[in-house]
């Protein structure tokens, strides 16, 4: 029913700081800076006279896994997710988006101070396990506005999940997003029976090593019980989604759920063929209620039609019709 995601909507307090990041040192390019219209606005839930500037920015023109940075008038409040730190609002285990995955080149821990030179901070890792047959190694930092970036080196993943390896010292685009699943079952039947998305690369509880090493990476006890589950388009290697569950150390939702003019991840863009074909389908699978569809200009000048929906983490979609 739809594409796996093609643009993850960041807000952002400091327009130039995030490009300095996503530009220069990940090595993304400026595809689009516009500002948002009116009507983008009114779908968004804002103010019609906010003047809010849009940057898309790809891995080398790719057409999924992009990242669209917004900047706003105003100062900006409400983080989306803000997990670690004395003040921290958020827990680890709170339900919503964790982090944007992005692929580096081995070894991962040159990777990791390149972006700690950048401004980031590390939060966990590099740790290195296995689930199934995939030999990953990962850690866990923080760029601008709280920006949650899990970086990975695929050591052995299947090319339908990696695309390519990436230059030394840059990153690949998104190549799938972390997402704090309250219930796995609902989760399953949104992203499968609703969205169509395949389920079929990794749906496991984990367990010694690799599941401590995991709640170690997530900022969890090393006890606790992780089960993870990938959502895919068939057709792409990236804009994946990866459910992670604590069980019952799963916590509440988080202070400020996914939103248009949150700091941080905001939103995701997906293609979809045909709205009202989709509407149906969540609707008979008991997943949505009412869910308008309306006209809007988008950055590109291009008509288009966009429909919002939120799934069950919290997650707010924006299936796009052209």
């Amino acid at each position: 029913m739809i594409s796996g995601i093609e643009c993850v909507t960041l807000g952002v307090r400091d327009l130039e700081e995030a490009l300095a990041l996503f530009r220069d040192v990940c090595g993304f390019t400026v595809e689009s800076a516009t500002r948002a219209s009116v009507s983008l606005l009114s779908v968004w839930g804002l103010a019609p006279y906010e003047d809010v500037r849009l940057v898309e920015l790809s891995c080398g023109g790719y057409a999924f896994g992009r990242v669209r940075l917004a900047a706003f008038p105003a100062p900006l409040t409400r983080t989306t997710r803000w997990d670690h730190g004395p003040d921290a609002p958020d827990k680890p285990t709170d339900v919503g988006p964790k982090a944007l995955d992005l692929y580096v080149a081995a070894p991962l821990a040159a990777a990791v101070r390149v972006l700690e030179q950048a401004g980031c901070t590390r939060r966990a890792g590099p740790l290195r396990f296995a689930v199934r047959s995939a030999d990953t190694e990962e850690a866990l930092l923080t760029g601008p506005g709280e920006t949650p970036l899990l970086l990975m080196v695929g050591h052995r993943h299947p090319k339908r999940a990696q695309r390519a390896v990436p230059a030394a010292g840059r990153t690949s685009e998104v190549a799938t997003v972390s997402v704090i699943a309250a219930d796995l079952a609902a989760t399953r039947r949104f992203y499968v029976d609703g969205l169509g998305l395949r389920a079929d690369d990794i749906d496991d509880e984990l367990s010694g090593e690799t599941r401590e090493r995991v709640c170690r990476l997530f900022g969890v006890p090393d006890d606790s019980r992780v089960s993870l589950a990938l959502f895919r388009d068939p057709a792409q290697p990236s804009g994946k989604v990866l459910a992670v569950h604590f069980h019952e150390r799963t916590t509440g939702e988080l202070a400020a759920p996914m939103r248009p003019g949150n700091v941080g991840i905001s939103l995701f863009s997906t293609r979809c063929a045909n709205l009202e074909a989709l509407r149906e389908r969540l609707q008979v699978a008991g997943l949505a209620a009412h869910l308008p569809i309306l006209h809007v200009a988008l950055g590109d000048g291009m008509p288009a039609r966009v429909m919002l929906t939120r799934g069950p983490n919290g997650e707010l979609f924006e299936f796009i019709e052209r």
